[in-house]
């Protein structure tokens, strides 16, 4: 399409999310009074100092203008785990005048260390603990008692300030999330150009496929992502910070090919989508996509009332490779696949690992379907397109696969099947979208 769009199939929102409320209250509520009794006084804030052999030293750059609350609900990372750097950090803010605060500050220095890496896997890591938790843990940093006193076992009192807590804090990093829709979809609904108007308000629509992280440690500690509850807990209306980039699927074959005979519109280049979990979302795009481009060579043809998809009248142009845990509570989008299927616009193959004794991933699909030809006869034949989108551990073994089925019909096998995926990635004929 033509026409200028809000965003492409496959592009990616990047979102930066706000820390909850009782998040942040928490947090201040570990703090010294001196401090959090500041939380809403307008700041000003410098993070640029020169050093004293003139070089400049630049740190996190929080905003000029704001009050501690402010910075600590929509910029600080505070609902992350700390570093084992971070908890020595704050070792330094121990009061050897509480009356644990030796211990305390020697515990900190202990899980800093990498030699006692496991009581810091057990401590923070394992049981989820965010900066609050262990300010809470650790409330000789708040101690201000006697703060003018000198120190203990040759330790001195250094108070906790708001200079010192915003150089220890780490910024709010943007998530990435691959968009699920397509704005072409938006075009054929009859959005001018991608976009409406409603209440007074010009926008555009755009999904996302996120998988929310709750959970329980071993101790009972309840835990939750920062950003997938933010995203799941907004209301209509909410303002977000969101920005979209392109994302690696950038080269969506969208060619048609018009058989006249089988009045029906095809495309030139067949894709395969291969993904597993929310990695469902970039390909979900793609599709959107596609159909979306059919449905308007469609509706441009004087015989769109009497066109019907039958069984054998074109070979499928989308595939899809999905895989999941449970069909019952993993299978996104489970209805729209089996409505493209019924009409003959897509081919479904799926693997849910957990639904049998011998556990069945994409890979083994990529794998085993005719015996590895499948995929082979999609790149070889038919010119094909791949994407792959999802974890990078099953990104890499789909990969490998694809290497294993192709070198059974290449003169040079697997060296030859190396170069020639190689290849198609230089030429966006296979593009993986992978991540930890």
């Amino acid at each position: 399409m033509s026409i200028e769009l809000p965003y492409r199939a496959g592009d990616i929102a990047t979102i930066i999310p706000s820390n909850k409320k009782c998040v942040v209250d928490k947090f201040l509520s570990c703090l010294p009074k001196s401090v959090s009794s500041l939380a809403d006084i307008p700041l000003s804030i410098s993070t640029e100092i020169m050093s004293s052999t003139q070089y400049r030293t630049n740190y996190t750059p929080w905003p000029q203008h704001c009050t501690l609350r402010g910075l600590l609900t929509y910029c600080a990372d505070i609902s992350n785990l700390p570093e084992r750097e971070d908890l020595r950090s704050l070792s330094t803010y121990c009061n050897p005048l509480h009356p644990m605060g030796i211990d305390q500050w020697k515990k900190l220095i202990s899980l800093s260390e990498i030699s006692d890496a496991a009581l810091y896997g057990d401590y923070v890591l394992r049981e989820k603990r965010n900066w609050a938790d262990v300010l809470f843990d650790f409330d000789s940093i708040a101690y201000e008692d006697n703060m003018g006193v000198g120190g203990h076992e040759g330790r001195q009192c250094t108070p906790l300030t708001i200079e010192h807590l915003l150089m220890i804090l780490s910024p709010l990093k943007p998530r990435h999330f691959s968009i699920a829709s397509a704005p072409s979809s938006s075009v054929i609904n009859g959005h001018e150009k991608g976009y409406y108007q409603k209440a007074g308000s010009y926008g555009f629509d755009l999904e996302l496929c996120v998988s929310v992280v709750r959970g329980t440690t071993r101790h009972g500690r309840k835990y939750q992502g920062l950003c997938s509850n933010y995203l799941s807990q907004l209301s209509p209306h909410s303002k977000s910070r969101i920005w979209i980039r392109p994302g690696s699927f950038s080269k969506l074959p969208l060619d048609i090919d018009m058989n006249k005979e089988a009045h029906i519109p095809r495309f030139q280049t067949p894709i395969m989508c291969i993904g597993a979990g929310t990695g469902i979302a970039p390909l979900r795009s793609l599709m959107h996509e596609r159909e979306a481009v059919r449905k308007q060579i469609l509706q441009m043809s004087k015989d769109e009332t009497s066109i019907k998809i039958t069984d054998g009248e074109f070979s499928i142009d989308n595939i899809l490779i999905f895989g999941c845990r449970k069909q019952i509570a993993d299978y996104y989008y489970k209805d729209e696949w089996d409505s493209y299927s019924s009409q003959n616009r897509i081919k479904i193959l799926t693997a849910f690992s957990q639904e049998q004794k011998r556990k069945i991933y994409v890979q083994h699909i990529v794998r085993d379907t005719d015996e590895g030809i499948f995929v082979a006869k999609h790149i070889l034949e038919n010119g094909g397109a791949i994407y792959i989108a999802g974890g990078a551990k099953m990104a890499k073994a789909v990969k490998d696969e694809i290497i294993v089925c192709l070198s059974k019909h290449l003169p040079n096998g697997g060296s030859d099947a190396k170069k020639l995926l190689s290849k198609l990635q230089r030429t966006g004929m296979l593009s993986i979208e992978a991540w930890n």
